[in-house]
């Protein structure tokens, strides 16, 4: 009994060792960058990692001697655990900069610099992840902070993303920490390397407590979301009728089972350096497993937004409730998305240019729909797009861009599977216009194009229609790089490229948005029938500081009322789910003196009335 006890426990204690997490290896540059680590030569020769022996980057050696980084400023050390011994450093501002100002340091422009480990031996290990504790701030369009992993003791290199929101000025906080699961390169390796390269101009990256382990107890991840709105920004009269479905996909990489699961989503609105929530909902996933990857979750329950124009946040986040997580700092995305006076557009800057490989004449464009809701109150007033040309291959200058506005067959189905990707038989060109580059255009300026219907006129926007709006480079103007933006991963089409005589409904991937926006306006003459004069009255007219409104339908339904100004800019959205007889109320504060419109639609007409505002 004795001897079977024994053995017994001996099994549970030896599971229990192999079962915890343990470090392989850790480095904490403690006083020094090690001999055993290699510091690359740098490009240009000489921008190298260095040491900083108070974990900040607000200095480094130039030829020996300490220089001041200039955009340092007031930024705290690295919040590691042993930032107190130090961290490894690549301090781009003092290289570009020499302390001084932009340019005049000893690498101008671009440069790059590795950091790798010695061999790390994971020859008994079949799950391996990196930890690393980051501070980091770069400037450029690209990520500037590359992470390799070599299974075969630097013969080949395997690349792990990370950092995709530390670019154009922006910057983790000073106590992130990252995990990556390398096990693909390092199961079962003796020779496993890491490599950590800055390629870039501005600013800096502080690493340090660079650690192998297997897997902690518990581990969440939120990998991705789906960005619920169809578009970065919509017109409030459509953003109304985007109905917002939830869905992210989460990974435990620990080996301990999450109990009780709970993925969270909010809406927040930005004003100035304060939000407020808007929406919330969560959902609870029971006995999530351990080393489980890349799961997908949905929130059961979808919201319509009623929200006001402004800037908007999109907030997930992951928690297992009752447990602790290893590393909560990978456990929330966001993403902006806004409710606009009268623009659709996919993004909301201009990271880079790009065209189809290859040569030839190309088309780069991007989907939307229209609200339903939005009977044939609004044309499209112009387009906007951007572009560039490289250097070596000219100017701008006399280019020739066609801006071509399709519409989408109702033939082709919501999930687009028959859409004929081989002609342009399941569109419908309904809108043009076009520009010519003239000298004084720089590369990604944004350029305004005002459209024409090919029927003459203005170019309607019909209730439920879906369109492509698409710039077309062609003849000796198909070199121009089209303006792109990847911000925003979209999970349904988006952008679209068409070339060599195929449409490419993927575009360039989920996160590549063609900077192609359009601007709405009211239309200046519906061609809905008109409702009877008695469906809506309003007075007093002149108003100073309430309109009061009278409504009086034959029929109840779903109805909307706008406020225009005389040009057709769209001021004001009211939807209502149902509307027969109604008094109402609208305030006027904030309304300059002056003329404004007043149109009722309904799927029996529309009634547009004139107002003015007197001060």
């Amino acid at each position: 009994m004795k001897r079977t006890l024994s053995s017994a426990l001996f099994s549970l204690l030896a599971y229990l060792v192999v079962a915890q997490p343990c470090v392989i290896y850790e480095e904490t540059f403690d006083g020094g960058i090690p001999a055993s680590w290699e510091a690359g030569p740098g490009f240009p020769q000489g921008a190298v990692w260095q040491w900083s022996a108070t974990g900040r980057a607000d200095s480094a050696l130039l030829n020996g001697i300490s220089t001041a980084a200039l955009f340092w400023n007031f930024r705290p050390s690295i919040a590691s655990p042993t930032a107190g011994n130090g961290a490894a450093m690549y301090n781009s501002d003092v290289y570009d900069s020499g302390g001084v100002s932009i340019g005049a340091g000893p690498f101008a422009g671009t440069h790059s610099g590795t950091l790798a480990s010695p061999a790390i031996d994971c020859s008994g290990y079949d799950t391996v992840y990196l930890r690393f504790n980051q501070y980091a701030r770069a400037n450029a369009n690209d990520v500037s902070t590359l992470v390799e992993v070599s299974g075969d003791g630097g013969q080949s290199w395997a690349g792990y993303p990370i950092n995709k929101d530390i670019v154009e000025n922006g910057s983790c906080p000073p106590d992130d920490v990252v995990l990556i699961d390398i096990s693909e390169q390092a199961s079962f390796q003796p020779d496993v390397r890491v490599r950590f390269t800055w390629h870039g101009r501005y600013y800096f990256w502080l690493i340090d407590d660079v650690q192998l382990i297997t897997p902690p107890e518990l581990e969440l991840q939120l990998s991705h979301i789906n960005y619920a709105p169809a578009s970065f920004a919509q017109p409030a009269w459509q953003a109304a009728a985007d109905t917002f479905h939830f869905a992210a996909r989460a990974s435990n990489l620990g080996f301990e089972t999450a109990d009780s699961l709970m993925l969270k989503v909010s809406i927040l609105r930005v004003m100035a350096s304060n939000t407020t929530l808007a929406y919330s909902d969560s959902t609870i996933v029971s006995g999530f497993p351990g080393l489980a990857k890349d799961s997908a979750i949905a929130l059961p329950n979808y919201y319509v937004p009623q929200l006001p124009e402004g800037e908007y946040l999109l907030r997930y986040e992951l928690s297992a409730i009752g447990q602790a997580d290893y590393n909560p700092t990978d456990n929330m995305l966001q993403y902006p998305f806004r409710v606009s006076n009268r623009k659709f557009a996919k993004e909301d800057d201009i990271d880079f240019g790009a065209r189809p490989l290859g040569t030839g004449d190309y088309r780069a464009a991007n989907y939307y729909r229209v609200s339903p809701l939005a009977a044939d109150n609004f044309i499209i007033d112009k387009a906007i797009f951007s572009a560039a040309v490289n250097p070596a291959e000219g100017t701008l200058a006399g280019k020739h861009v066609n801006i071509l506005f399709y519409k989408v067959k109702d033939i082709v189905s919501p999930d687009f599977s028959n859409f004929d990707t081989l002609s342009d038989n399941s569109l419908e060109l309904i809108g043009y216009g076009s520009y010519t580059f003239s000298p004084t255009d720089v590369n990604f300026s944004l350029i305004s194009v005002a459209l024409e219907s090919t029927q003459g006129g203005p170019v309607p926007l019909e209730p439920g229609a879906r369109y492509f709006l698409s710039c077309a480079y062609e003849g000796s103007s198909n070199i121009i790089l089209q303006a792109f933006n990847d911000d925003i991963e979209y999970f349904h089409i988006s952008s679209l490229i068409y070339a060599q005589g195929l449409w490419f409904l993927g575009g360039f991937g989920p996160e590549v948005a063609a900077v192609l926006r359009m601007e709405t306006m009211m239309a200046p003459t519906p061609t809905h029938e008109a409702l009877p004069d008695e469906a809506l009255r309003l007075f007093p007219n002149p108003a100073q500081d309430v309109l009061q409104l009278d409504v009086s339908l034959e029929q109840g339904g779903p109805a909307m009322l706008i406020i225009a100004d005389v040009q057709g800019r769209v001021l004001h959205i009211m939807e209502y789910e149902q509307l027969q007889e109604a008094s109402l109320r609208f305030s006027l504060a904030g309304y300059s003196a002056g003329a404004y419109l007043l149109r009722l639609s309904t799927a029996q007409g529309q009634r547009t009335l004139p107002f003015t505002v007197v001060r």
